[in-house]
């Protein structure tokens, strides 16, 4: 006889729903109270803080460091003049303190020595002058830090102009009877921006020189790249002209690298696009830092973008010189804050449930507990996917008879619903303990795109009757990939996107999808339209072929993921199976796929193009076969295109049109990129192109 479940956990039902009630009320009210607001002025504060103290440590230690180095020469330790000595006190210091750049010393005479860090290596630098003739010596000696000893790498020297009297760092220290700081521009042998807090060194009334401690503005960037601004805010150190002194953004981390800072009113489109926030917020409410005398912090209006994102930009003046800290915090942060805080109830008011069911469990372990341990055990075969290992579990309990029959048609649903994901994936990512929530890393990886063709029209005129002919085509790639070791990401209409090297690594990635691509081609040519004879019955590729660094994890929200890539790596093979159309071809691969496949490959290299939304220019290949396969077609007629290709580069118009016509004429049924660059010589011949002309195809649009 069946006993109703009901009754057994009536009890436990009624409590967890009265306590989870109550719960709910308790954090939602608590939840309600909280203000978005005064959540990222609390978070401000905290970070500004946070660098202020940063920033105070770094003085410290530039002060002690420098303090140090004046109480050695008053004590006559040692002299400024003791080569040996003097370099070992300032490599022992520099590396006593992370957050230092460098230590130097200046002569009246315009002689110069410092110790600095230079990426990986620790420089010893000295300037020396010669009078007459007015002639300077520069000698680095560069180091690598050792745990014992630091281990020599060479010495340089050259000569240079270089003269310790006409920097600000030196000349300001030494009209000062007390130290100071200066913006500098780094050391004799590599200009990085920082800056130096430096005093003069007089012995027995005497002025023997100048010591300086620089701090480079590229180590406060290091700093800010670890400090948290919401999940996709950030933070920055500006002067009251704008210049950014310090920011984690990329751009900011390259131009100190060439010896430059970035300046707010000189961001161009699409560099750093949250500092671009803080200039336009100022700009909206018609404020300059240079005007705000205040040393309390200057919250502006949340300022509503161009994307429609709102942000919270708020200027913190620092008590050091006239910066101020700027953060950039997505309003959307706090958002997906109050979610995680939700699913974290969520998850505490599961558990409090879970307690509550396992008291009930107890209770009746004979009626309940066996059937479920057992059914929790076929669970597990759906959660690997493994749907043809499931069984009927009987129960006298009639719920639980209910639900073992409703997993038996979960599984029979599930059976055919895994024909829309990619089954081999899931069980790959369950094997590797790779968590369905967003998340990814870098990797570099292959990507393929392709395209039907001319399929708008073939959709048009078949209807409904064009979803076999896609089947076929698409079921055709899945295997070409598949069998290539790749891993299908979506299908978008008559399109598939693939990759290579994850989630399981893949030796020769480049290889593999050159492989597949060819695969899909010669499956497609099996493919025939029905009702059409000759040239229109065949059915025709676009593949784009790109290797590179690229995201790749779970992409999505909360509720829904896609395993699958995104950079610009991917963007540009995107790009390449568009250029297809232009250059009538149906295989284009990128330079970085070329170079990674290597002689696995045979390829004629078609253009040099700049792709739509890239300035930069890439060479772009047509990829012809395998160089293991037998069959291909001769070699002479991309032998004349190449050729032709470098005449036109070196603007030899006539040379370059004859091969691109020998090779028209050698590849059967003729060669349209050919064409092309045949038809764009003869329109440089009858109007040649300016001096500055570069032989780069510029793609307008995508």
């Amino acid at each position: 006889m069946r006993v109703a479940l009901r009754t057994a956990l009536t009890l436990v039902v009624v409590l967890s729903v009265l306590s989870t009630a109550l719960l709910i009320h308790l954090s939602w009210s608590y939840t309600a109270r909280r203000n978005v607001a005064d959540v990222a002025a609390q978070l401000n504060a905290q970070i500004a803080d946070s660098i202020r103290n940063q920033l105070d440590d770094i003085q410290r230690n530039a002060q002690a460091a420098q303090e140090a180095v004046r109480s050695i020469f008053n004590q006559g330790a040692i002299r400024p003049e003791d080569e040996s000595k003097r370099e070992f006190v300032f490599l022992a210091l520099l590396q006593a303190q992370p957050a230092l750049s460098g230590i130097s010393f200046g002569w009246p005479n315009g002689n110069f020595f410092g110790a600095e860090k230079a990426d990986e290596e620790i420089h010893m630098v000295e300037v020396r002058w010669k009078r007459p003739p007015q002639v300077a010596t520069l000698r680095v000696d560069r180091y690598v830090p050792e745990p014992e000893e630091p281990l020599f790498l060479e010495r340089i020297q050259v000569q240079t102009d270089y003269s310790v009297l006409t920097q600000k760092w030196y000349a300001k220290a030494r009209d000062s009877d007390k130290t100071v700081w200066s913006m500098t521009a780094g050391f004799p042998d590599r200009r990085q921006p920082g800056i130096t807090y430096s005093g003069k060194l007089v012995l027995y009334d005497r002025f023997v020189g100048v010591i300086g401690v620089t701090i480079g503005l590229s180590r406060l960037s290091q700093l800010l790249s670890g400090v948290h601004v919401g999940s996709s805010g950030t933070v920055a150190i500006l002067d009251t002209e704008d210049n950014v002194m310090a920011s984690p953004d990329p751009a900011e981390r390259a131009a100190q690298k060439a010896g430059t800072t970035l300046k707010l009113a000189s961001l161009g489109p699409g560099q750093s696009p949250l500092l671009a926030i803080a200039r336009d917020a100022l700009a909206e409410n018609r404020m300059r830092l240079s005007e705000h005398g205040s040393s309390a912090p200057l919250p502006l209006p949340p300022y509503r973008a161009a994307n429609g994102q709102v942000y919270f930009v708020t200027f913190s003046p620092l008590d050091f010189r006239d910066w101020n800290v700027v953060t950039v915090i997505p309003e959307q942060d706090f958002l997906a804050n109050i979610d995680r805080n939700t699913q974290r109830l969520i998850y505490g008011l599961a558990v409090f449930t879970a307690v509550m069911i396992l008291a009930a469990i107890l209770l009746a372990d004979r009626l309940i507990g066996r059937p479920l341990i057992r059914i929790a055990g076929e669970l597990g075969h759906i959660k690997d996917f493994r749907l043809d290992r499931i069984t009927r579990i009987a129960s006298p309990l009639r719920e639980l008879d209910d639900l073992s029959a409703a997993m038996i048609r979960m599984a029979q649903g599930l059976t055919s619903f895994q024909k829309y994901l990619p089954t081999e994936l899931v069980r790959t990512l369950v094997s590797q303990g790779i968590e369905a929530r967003p998340g990814g890393q870098n990797r570099v990886l292959t990507v393929l795109f392709s395209d039907l063709a001319g399929f708008t029209s073939l959709s048009e005129r078949f209807g409904a009757g064009v979803v076999p002919i896609l089947t076929r085509y698409l079921g055709a790639a899945s295997h070409a990939v598949a069998a290539e070791g790749g891993t299908i990401d979506k299908f978008i209409g008559d399109a598939v996107m693939a990759f290579w090297g994850a989630p399981l690594a893949h030796e020769h990635p480049a290889e593999a999808a050159c492989r597949a691509a060819l695969a899909c081609r010669r499956a497609l040519a099996g493919i025939r339209v029905p009702g059409a004879e000759g040239p229109s019955a065949a059915l025709h590729l676009r593949i784009g072929i790109n290797t590179g660094p690229m995201l790749v994890g779970n992409i999505g929200s909360e509720e829904r993921l896609n395993y699958t890539v995104i950079g610009d790596a991917v963007n540009l093979a995107s790009r390449l199976e568009a250029l297809n159309k232009l250059y009538g071809t149906e295989i284009i691969i990128g330079e970085a796929t070329r170079r990674a496949a290597g002689e696995a490959i045979v390829v004629r290299e078609l253009d040099t193009v700049a792709v739509y939304g890239r300035t930069e220019a890439t060479a772009i290949f047509e990829l012809l076969g395998m160089a293991d396969e037998t069959g291909g077609e001769s070699a002479s007629w991309a032998a004349a295109y190449e050729k032709g290709l470098a005449a036109y580069r070196d603007r030899r118009w006539a040379e370059a049109a004859v091969c691109f016509e020998t090779a028209g004429r050698l590849r059967k049924g003729g060669d349209s990129p050919a064409e092309r660059l045949l038809e764009r010589c003869r329109l440089y011949q009858a109007s040649p192109p300016p001096p500055d002309w570069r032989p780069v195809t510029i793609m307008d649009t995508k």
